[in-house]
C-alpha cells in the first residue's frame, strides 16, 4: 500500500524520499580537500614571496648549518632576497682550491657576518672585497672574501667550521668577529643535562681545551635522517610562514615565549634530576674558555700560513660585561700577535650613529662603515704576509 502511494505522489509531483547521505563521503571530501587547500596556500603563498625564512638545518658537526642554494627573503629585520651557495655559505659561488694571484679573506662571526637584513652586494665582505680591489688589491693580488658567517653561531662553533670547512679554502687572513653573545654561548652549565643542542667546550684540570659533545649526543636523533621535515624545510612555504612566525614571538612577545618555554619543558624527555647524570666537569670560567678558543683559532690559522683578525661589533649601548671583554681581547692581541680592532668609537661618533643600525644589526650603511674601517687592517696583514 506504501510503494503505491509513493507511485501516485511521485506521478502529481510530490517530492522524492529523501536519500540518506554516506557516512563516508564527508571524510573523503575533507581528505581531497585538505590537499587542495594546502596546495592553493602554498601557490598563494608562493606568489606572494611569503615562507622563504627557513635558512638553517641540523649539522652533526656544528649543531646548525646554511641549508645549501636555499632561496630566503628576509624580512624579519631589513630586506634581503638571494640564495645561498651551494656550499651552504651566505655567498657567491667560490672555488675550494685558491687561483693563482689571489689573496683569500675567510670571513667568520654570527649573524652580523652572514648579514641577512642586507643584500649580499652591501654587506661588509663584499664591499671590503670591492674597496680593496679598486685600489689594485693586496700585495699585487686579487682580494676574494668568502663569507662564512652563519645565525647563532658561538666562538666554539666558528673555531670548528675553521678545522672543517674554511681552511680548505687555503685562506690567506681569517677575519673574525666578536660579538658579546659569543661569551656566553661557548659554555654551558654542567650540572644539569639541559642545553640548546650545539658543541660547547670546557678546560680540562690540566687547562686543556676540550669539546663537550654530551647535549649534541643526548639529541642524536636531531642529525638523524629525516626525509620528511627536510623536504618541509626546504621547499614548503606554509613551514617557513609557521617557523618564521615562531621567531618573531619569541623575540617579541614575552608571554608567548614563557609559555612556549614552559611546554618544551614539559616535552623535553631529558631530566636535570635524573639520578643517572653525573657532572662531567666543573662550573667553568667562561672568559678562560673563550681566550682558549680564541688561541685556537689564532694557532690554527698560524700553522696554516694565515693571518688573523678579529674585529668587534660595536659597543654603542656600552655594555659593561662587553667593554671588559672587549679590553681583555684587545690586551691579547699584542700578545698572541693577532690584528685587532674594536669598532665601537668609529661608530659612536659618526654623524648618525642610528643610520649605521636596523634593529640588532648593521644596515647597509654601518656594513659600508665597517668595511672601510677594515680595509687598511686587511692591507697592513697583507703586506706582512
Amino acid at each position: 500500500m506504501t510503494q503505491t502511494l509513493t507511485k501516485k505522489e511521485s506521478r502529481s509531483g510530490a517530492a522524492p524520499p529523501t536519500k540518506h547521505r554516506s557516512w563516508w563521503r564527508t571524510p573523503l571530501e575533507l581528505c581531497l580537500l585538505l590537499p587542495a587547500s594546502l596546495f592553493l596556500l602554498e601557490g598563494g603563498l608562493n606568489l606572494a614571496g611569503v615562507g622563504q625564512e627557513e635558512f638553517l638545518e641540523p649539522d652533526p658537526v656544528l649543531g646548525v648549518r646554511h641549508i645549501a642554494g636555499k632561496k630566503v627573503v628576509w624580512r624579519l629585520e631589513g630586506y634581503s632576497d638571494e640564495a645561498f651557495s651551494t656550499s651552504g655559505l651566505r655567498d657567491t659561488e667560490h672555488a675550494v682550491a685558491k687561483p693563482a694571484g689571489v689573496f683569500r679573506i675567510a670571513l667568520l662571526g654570527d649573524s652580523a657576518t652572514e648579514g641577512m637584513q642586507v643584500p649580499l652586494s652591501n654587506t661588509y665582505g663584499k664591499l671590503l672585497e670591492n674597496l680593496i680591489n679598486k685600489d689594485g688589491g693586496l700585495s699585487g693580488k686579487t682580494i676574494e672574501v668568502i663569507n662564512f658567517g652563519c645565525s647563532s653561531y658561538s666562538n666554539g662553533q666558528e673555531l670548528l667550521q675553521l678545522k672543517h670547512q674554511v681552511l680548505k679554502y687555503s685562506p690567506d687572513l681569517v677575519m673574525l668577529m666578536y660579538n658579546r653573545g659569543d661569551f656566553i654561548e661557548n659554555i654551558r652549565d654542567p650540572r644539569t643535562p639541559k642545553a640548546e643542542p650545539r658543541p660547547y667546550f670546557f678546560r680540562d684540570q690540566n687547562g686543556v681545551l676540550q669539546q663537550d659533545r654530551s647535549i649534541m649526543e643526548a639529541n642524536k636523533k636531531l642529525y638523524e635522517p629525516q626525509p620528511v621535515t627536510e623536504f618541509l624545510r626546504r621547499n614548503s612555504r606554509i613551514y617557513g610562514v609557521l617557523q618564521h612566525l615562531n621567531l618573531a614571538l619569541s623575540l617579541n612577545e614575552a608571554m608567548y615565549a614563557k609559555i612556549r618555554n614552559s611546554i618544551t619543558k614539559k616535552l623535553d624527555r631529558t631530566t636535570a634530576t635524573n639520578a643517572a647524570y653525573k657532572q662531567p666537569y666543573p662550573i667553568q670560567d667562561v672568559w678562560k674558555v673563550t681566550e682558549s678558543i680564541i688561541d685556537q683559532v689564532n694557532s690554527l690559522c698560524m700553522e696554516n700560513n694565515a693571518k688573523f683578525f678579529l674585529v668587534c661589533f660595536p659597543n654603542l649601548v656600552r655594555d659593561k660585561d662587553y667593554t671588559w671583554q672587549i679590553d681583555r681581547l684587545n690586551q691579547m692581541a699584542p700578545e698572541r700577535g693577532f690584528s685587532f680592532v674594536d669598532l665601537t668609537y668609529n661608530f659612536m661618533y659618526s654623524p648618525d650613529p642610528k643610520a649605521l643600525f636596523l634593529k640588532y644589526h648593521f644596515s647597509s650603511a654601518g656594513h659600508k662603515l665597517a668595511a672601510e674601517l677594515m680595509k687598511p687592517i686587511c692591507q697592513k696583514a697583507a703586506k706582512a704576509n
